[in-house]
């Protein structure tokens, strides 16, 4: 019996250590299995990455090219400089349509390995808009009759105007000096204000009207339209707060008033502006007709701009609305927009080549009865600002890389301002 016992101890001990060796094959398989996934992983990343790099080099010799190239004269010639500079489209687009998005399409950029993913390039010259940093008085001399349309246009009342426009002034400018208005809610503000505004949010008075002011003005360039809300004239009218973030976004101006007595403003002011650029308006590029509607030469130059009418307002809105459904007309049958000819110069359709071609099309094609007005040529350019947006977008495997950039082009370098991967 004995012999038997121990017998039987061995065969479990025999069959613990088998399964102690089984677990620890099957570890070292499964670890075997997902090392080897980790390392196809990151091989199919780092070719990946490859290809966004490749997809940046691209972006960069169309952004830096496109200026220089010729526009073709017929199906030929375009065809034969198509086979000459493998980019020549996308640069012709970028410059002949003057403003509109551009894209290569899913690139092999490996073309003896198709299969080896494929990279997209998507170049956006950035939407025509003013640099806010340039309208105050020191910058724009029409700035309050700019900012007084906008306002306007937007839907906040005419007894809000000259706080917010004072109010910008002060903090953008930088003489120390407080803009006067008629009555003491119209006035600006400098440093002393927000100084003595901000301590009683710091020490608990009047906190609810202070909550967004800063320790002083800036007296300089903003960096983010946001900052709009830390002035006064944005959050303060006759001593009650008001809803800085409705002048910016829309919404209601006075939540703290009765229902009945609630002020909508439909649109905000931040789809004016932006913080780069020239601050003229592309034509070419521009999709919200609002921008156009406040220009001097399309709103009535005779119209006060303390006193902004409504029917100004329409008349400008539809000479903006009529520029825009000019340029985007579908082209004729068989036409190539990005061929030109001698026949150009009565062409009804596609970006506008300058500011005579833009007065000669309304002319011909206004239902409005009413002419662009040489005032505006100021304000209005044809070609995309330096700035873009660039969109690389690299695919390998089921894997994806995409990367945004905002890129400043000038001097033919291009030069990264802002940067997402995987956003």
């Amino acid at each position: 019996m004995r012999g038997t016992s121990k017998k039987g101890s061995a065969l479990v001990g025999v069959i613990w250590l088998l399964a102690v060796l089984s677990i620890l094959i099957a570890s070292y398989a499964v670890d075997a299995h997902l090392q080897t996934r980790i390392n196809l992983y990151l091989r199919e990343r780092v070719a990946v990455d490859h290809l966004t790099e490749a997809g940046l080099a691209i972006a960069e010799v169309i952004l830096t090219e496109y200026q220089n190239v010729t526009e073709a004269g017929d199906e030929s010639t375009y065809e034969k400089q198509l086979e000459e500079d493998r980019w020549y489209a996308e640069k012709l687009m970028l410059k002949a349509q003057g403003g509109k998005e551009v894209t290569t399409g899913a690139v092999p950029v490996d073309a003896l390995n198709p299969d080896g993913g494929t990279v997209t390039v998507t170049i956006r010259p950035i939407e025509s808009k003013f640099n806010i940093n340039n309208l105050y008085a020191g910058g724009d001399e029409h700035f309050g009759e700019l900012w007084m349309r906008i306002l306007a246009v937007s839907g906040i009342p005419r007894d809000y105007w000259d706080g917010i426009v004072n109010g910008w002034n002060d903090w953008r400018d930088t003489d120390g000096t407080t803009t006067a208005g008629t009555r003491t809610e119209d006035a600006g503000a400098e440093s002393d204000f927000y100084a003595e505004a901000y301590q009683d949010f710091v020490d608990g008075r009047d906190v609810e009207k202070n909550k967004n002011y800063k320790p002083k003005a800036r007296d300089g360039e903003i960096v983010n339209l946001e900052e709009l809300k830390a002035i006064k004239g944005f959050n303060e009218y006759e001593e009650k707060p008001i809803n800085a973030d409705a002048i910016l976004n829309g919404g209601v101006l006075n939540p703290s008033d009765k229902e009945d007595d609630w002020i909508t403003v439909t649109n905000g002011i931040s789809s004016y502006f932006s913080l780069y650029g020239s601050g003229q308006i592309n034509v070419n590029a521009v999709k919200d007709p609002r921008i156009l509607a406040v220009i001097p030469g399309i709103f009535p130059v005779d119209s006060d701009p303390e006193d902004v009418r409504p029917e100004d307002i329409e008349e400008a809105m539809e000479i903006a609305k009529r520029i825009i459904e000019l340029r985007d007309a579908p082209p004729k049958e068989g036409e190539n927009p990005l061929i030109s000819s001698k026949d150009d110069e009565e062409r009804d359709s596609g970006a506008y080549k300058d500011f005579n071609d833009l007065q000669e099309r309304l002319q011909r094609e206004s239902v409005t009865g009413v002419d662009i007005q040489n005032e505006a040529s100021a304000y209005l350019s044809f070609q995309p600002d330096k700035f873009f947006e660039i969109t690389i977008v690299g695919q390998s495997s089921g894997i994806v890389h995409k990367i945004v950039a905002l890129a400043l082009v000038e001097k033919g370098k291009v030069r990264y301002l802002r940067w997402q991967e995987d956003p």
